[in-house]
């Protein structure tokens, strides 16, 4: 946790030492405390986090420079403090709190891969922003926080959670309530959702999850249930309900074709706009360990949703994270090799196959320690004028990741 942070240092205004947020850090600091001292009998502490730093140097394609009137290249820093404290009641009962400080400074423009994006599936706003000056934001927000109830025939989670579904590596279609975009390379975790979330245990590996989300200060609501449980060594689930008004129905798939891991998953949704009244997304994947050092990965994604128009993309949706990707059908492949038992190198692409586009990204990874690690990364985007990855930066970045 003693990571340096050097890009971050304004001291705040006055009328900003006794916000919201400041309250929050105290009673962490408290809490962190408490953890290595006695606690009331029946219930335990844990304290844990990590510390992030990532600056970001960027290339903006020349022409879409010119269009939105900035400088082809920049440079940004983002400092990323996450504090995970949970608590323990007795042998079933679990209170989580994740708690995040980022600060950035930006040279011109935020980059898409550190720009902030409004959470879609939670009721109300627990961020805020202390300070915001010119190249410099320092902001705060509460991205976990629930209670975690176990019984013998299920669990009942209640709060700003993480509702883990789905089986692709890359794109998870029939994660319908914490999507991430896969080339955003400054998020660790997904947005949380605030739901009620129930699990009935069916058998050793067969159960049923129904989840309500509520939105937008309970103006909106979205509800689903999944069935899962395994056939003859193949992981399956099925779910249906409905998201943003809409009915959706899908399933997905995990298993083993002899030494290699096969994949699948497929989400068809509702949308008047579309042919027939429906889009269907779908991926199908599969990953290999070739040797104990080599580890090569592909997926295929079709996306219903987009379209093969690229003067129709929604590149606001994009933007905002209500939409993933633009055009119908992509391609990802990835690999890695561990060079020493410290380093390892990892090579990615994804193409798209609408309209060309796409990007090629490489990383290589040292672990300094058990609780700390560095990676040296670039990204390098190409495309014809208003393909979907004409509009990414080429990015070189280096990351370092403290564990505490």
């Amino acid at each position: 946790m003693r990571t340096r942070q050097t890009c971050f240092v304004p001291r705040l205004p006055r009328s900003m030492r006794g916000s919201a947020p400041s309250i929050i850090i105290l009673m962490l600091l408290i809490s962190s405390a408490a953890a290595q001292t006695t606690v009331i009998p029946g219930t335990s502490l844990n304290f844990s986090g990590y510390v992030i730093e990532l600056p970001v140097y960027e290339n903006v394609q020349p022409s879409l420079a010119r269009l939105a009137n900035t400088s082809t290249s920049e440079f940004a820093s983002l400092t990323r403090l996450r504090l995970r404290p949970t608590l323990r009641i007795g042998d079933n009962t679990k209170i989580g709190l994740e708690y995040e400080i980022d600060g950035l400074y930006y040279s011109r423009n935020v980059s898409f891969g550190l720009a902030p994006t409004t959470p879609l599936r939670q009721v109300v706003s627990l961020h805020w922003q202390p300070l915001s000056e010119d190249h410099i934001t320092i902001s705060d927000y509460v991205d976990r926080f629930y209670l975690d109830q176990e019984f013998s025939f299920g669990k009942l989670v209640i709060g700003r959670q993480r509702i883990s579904w789905g089986t692709g590596r890359v794109w998870n279609p029939t994660d319908i309530f914490n999507p991430i975009n896969p080339a955003d390379f400054g998020k660790i975790e997904k947005d949380g959702a605030d739901a009620a979330s129930m699990k009935f245990y069916l058998g050793q590996l067969t159960d049923v999850q129904v989840v309500y989300n509520a939105e937008y200060h309970f103006n909106s609501s979205n509800y689903a249930a999944r069935f899962r449980t395994n056939v003859l060594g193949y992981d399956l689930a099925v779910l249906a309900g409905s998201l943003d008004k809409r009915f959706i129905t899908g399933g997905d798939f995990a298993g083993n074709v002899w030494t290699a891991g096969i994949r699948g998953e497929a989400l068809v949704s509702q949308d008047p706009s579309k042919a027939g009244g429906y889009y269907i997304r779908w991926i199908l994947g599969m990953d290999y360990q070739f040797t104990d050092k080599l580890y090569g990965l592909f997926e295929y994604y079709h996306n219903g949703q987009g379209t093969l128009n690229r003067s129709n993309y929604d590149l606001a949706g994009l933007y905002e994270g209500r939409i993933l990707n633009l055009a119908k059908d992509y391609l990802a492949l990835s690999g890695s090799y561990q060079i020493t038992p410290l380093v390892t190198v990892m090579l990615s692409s994804i193409s798209n196959f609408s309209d060309g586009s796409g990007y090629l990204a490489g990383t290589v990874s040292y672990s300094a320690s058990d609780n700390t690690s560095l990676a040296l990364g670039s990204l390098y985007a190409y495309g014809n004028t208003f393909t979907e990855y004409w509009y990414y930066p080429q990015a070189y970045y280096l990351k370092v990741e403290t564990y505490f």
